[in-house]
């Protein structure tokens, strides 16, 4: 069985297409993640919204995933099911940068359903310490707190996981 002349120019002309396409998000994700922060972040702690402190070297031998977002960010919240997940099984913090205030990152959290633990940046300070230029953006932290991955822009759940898997493999 052999294939038509038109279904392989349509196969070789999507096929094409879809190598542009990976090309250009990932030269996007590549120029979004450009100065962002690199090294250990073992001393890193944060206050959260409920009172509590949130310190990167309780979770010792153990991968964490920092996650900027915003409540007016629609990739945001396409990702924050995927990250309410992963809280289920990883130590996770997130950071509500450039957001509207501390009562509309928790009206926002409440009317999602979402429980993961938050942190407001309101001004964004700490996201332009960490280099970022925009959310959402994720830092996967291994086991002795040395930030292995940045991701900017939209990530899937299972990209996530593999890379918190992954960051458990450096040393």
């Amino acid at each position: 069985m052999s294939i038509s002349a038109k279904t392989r120019k349509y196969f070789l002309t999507g096929l094409s297409y879809l190598i542009i396409f990976i090309v250009i998000s990932q030269g996007i994700s590549w120029w979004q993640s450009r100065g962002a922060q690199t090294g250990n972040l073992s001393g890193f702690n944060v206050e959260l919204l409920d009172g509590a402190r949130f310190e990167i070297s309780e979770f010792s031998g153990k991968p964490v995933l920092l996650h900027f977002w915003a409540t007016w960010c629609p990739v945001c919240g396409l990702q924050e099911g995927s990250v309410e997940s992963i809280a289920q099984d990883y130590p996770v913090v997130t950071i509500a940068s450039w957001s509207e205030g501390e009562a509309a990152v928790k009206k926002y959290m409440h009317d999602n359903g979402l429980t993961f633990p938050v942190m407001l940046d309101d001004s964004g300070q700490l996201a332009q310490s960490f280099g970022l230029k925009g959310v959402p953006a994720s830092f996967i932290l291994s086991p002795n707190g040395e930030i292995a991955y940045v991701e900017t822009g939209y990530t899937t759940e299972a990209g996530l996981r593999l890379r918190l898997w992954l960051s458990t493999l450096i040393e």
